[in-house]
């Protein structure tokens, strides 16, 4: 099967011809990354560009990518500490750095693929499958970094990135090379687990991920992704939960079987069964005091993350769950603000002045409504100065031709690294939001604070009412002193559902 991907055309006469000679381009790379990491990545990028669009031999280009790999191995995570801490929508250096990241991964992508196709064309190979072996590895090495670079940036996956991934896999299996090791240590990893690593990152819907928690995904599919099987064998129920469709010959990731959707040409089944099974069994342990992984910290609160992101995992991959509603496009208007300050003050209705002490919230700023369900909105930042945003933001939104304030959680982002246009998805927490104040259960009244109680809903017998506090400030089954509207009572806080940037979100039970 010849290897068709889609790579960029070769120029037949450059303007300004780039450094070839690989000796130059070493000195000039080791230059480069002393420099600043968003400046250095930029013009990499750019460099090796027109470097994949010039033909050369075979030997030079392989050794011309191994450099630029190297050096850009060292600036990747430089990049990253500049944007991953930032508020969206990126701009200024942030915006920049996220772009010339991507890029350079970008490149190198495309300089492997390069090489994939012309050492895949060749009718004698001396040495068996290593070199082939050795390149599809850097292929997908450079295909995850894309991915890596895009979840975190939260901006979309580049064209033709998908369509390669799955044609190079396709290949290998007609070449017999998909279960062959990539190096002689580390037998049990092989280009076909590669290859599923970054299926299953897909499906993790890591465009919902802290920057932190794609860290710790990546990690954990290095240790766990070889119980994921992928075949192109149907299974019984093809609509079964923990089965994903990889629809080959297409330019988009895997989806979930049980979510329908129909794809023509060849498709290729992942099955999580026995990932499921494990991740169930490292929750049961986590959850009966067992012992946390290095990667997921050592603060009081880090167990409560790693279990709650594991489930997280395990849903995604698993029992993925179906909508219950088909999303209603909409342009309604929208505004918003963000942050349990600003959340708390519009609850309180904007008659009510700050009480002294309390700063001004910051106002609100224009959305428009892209699509909505009863549960949630896909919203689109329109305004000149839009809210700052991070994933798991606690935010207040007014809808027109709606009554009243409405709370939600922001649940993902879409980036277009473009300027400030971001598109976001909130999952709403309650349609009657509730400013109060709360203190431990023995401190003066001067130490109350603002905090925001979500009444339980009316049609609900099960649910509880949630109290939301600035982070930190209250723990796990503590009584607390809770001033509301009805008055002054006690409530004991009996569940962490949520923790968001400045805030932990609680179950309470009121006392008397």
């Amino acid at each position: 099967m010849p290897l068709a991907l889609r790579l960029p055309p070769f120029a037949d006469r450059p303007r300004d011809p780039p450094e070839i000679r690989p000796s130059r381009a070493a000195q000039w790379l080791t230059e480069m990354s002393t420099r600043e990491p968003g400046f250095a990545a930029r013009v990499m990028g750019e460099a090796l560009a027109a470097v994949n669009r010039v033909s050369m031999s075979h030997a030079r280009r392989l050794d011309l990518a191994e450099q630029y790999w190297k050096a850009a191995a060292l600036l990747w995570p430089r990049l990253e500490h500049r944007f991953i801490r930032a508020t969206h929508p990126l701009a200024g250096d942030d915006l920049e750095a996220a772009k010339s990241a991507l890029t350079l991964a970008i490149e190198l992508s495309t300089a492997y693929k390069r090489l994939l196709v012309a050492e895949s064309g060749r009718r004698f190979r001396f040495g068996g499958p290593r070199r082939l072996v050795s390149l599809v590895r850097r292929a997908f090495q450079a295909t995850s970094r894309v991915l890596a670079n895009s979840y975190l940036s939260y901006a979309p996956v580049p064209s033709h990135t998908w369509y390669d991934a799955h044609e190079i896999y396709m290949f290998t299996r007609e070449r017999h090379i998909h279960r062959h090791a990539v190096t002689v240590d580390q037998p049990d990893v092989t280009l076909e687990r590669l290859y599923v690593q970054s299926l299953l990152l897909a499906l993790a819907n890591p465009y919902g991920f802290l920057p932190s928690q794609l860290a710790m995904v990546l990690h954990y599919l290095q240790e766990h992704a070889q119980l994921a099987k992928l075949t192109p064998v149907p299974p019984v129920h093809r609509l079964a939960k923990a089965v994903a469709i990889v629809p080959v010959g297409h330019d988009f990731p895997p989806f979930s079987a049980n979510k329908g959707g129909n794809t023509e040409g060849t498709k290729l089944f992942l099955l999580t069964f026995d990932l499921a099974f494990e991740l169930q069994e490292q929750i049961r342990a986590l959850e009966a005091g067992g012992l946390l992984p290095r990667e997921a910290g050592a603060d009081p609160e880090a167990r409560h993350r790693y279990t709650a992101l594991l489930k997280r995992l395990l849903r995604q991959w698993a029992i993925p769950p179906a909508r219950q509603f088909n999303r209603l496009p909409s342009r309604a208007r929208v505004v918003m603000c963000a942050g349990l300050p600003g959340v708390w003050h519009y609850s309180r209705g904007t008659e009510h002045p700050p009480p002294d002490g309390v700063p001004a919230p910051p106002p609100m700023t224009e959305c428009q409504v892209i699509n909505h369900t009863s549960g949630g909105y896909a919203l689109r930042q329109i305004d000149p100065s839009p809210n700052p945003l991070r994933v798991g933001d606690l935010i207040a939104l007014r809808v027109d031709g709606r009554e009243g304030l409405q709370v939600a959680m922001v649940r993902w982002f879409r980036n277009t690294l473009a300027g400030s246009i971001l598109e976001f998805g909130c999952e709403l927490l309650s349609d009657a939001p509730e400013a109060a104040a709360a203190a431990a259960e023995d401190a003066p009244e001067s130490h109350l604070m603002p905090v925001l109680v979500l009444p339980e809903e009316a049609q609900d017998d099960e649910a509880s009412p949630q109290l939301a506090a600035p982070a930190g400030a209250f723990a796990l089954e503590q009584a607390v002193s809770l001033r509301r509207r009805g008055g002054a009572g006690f409530a004991v806080l009996t569940k962490l559902v949520e923790q968001g940037p400045g805030f932990d979100l609680y179950e309470f039970v009121a006392v008397r």
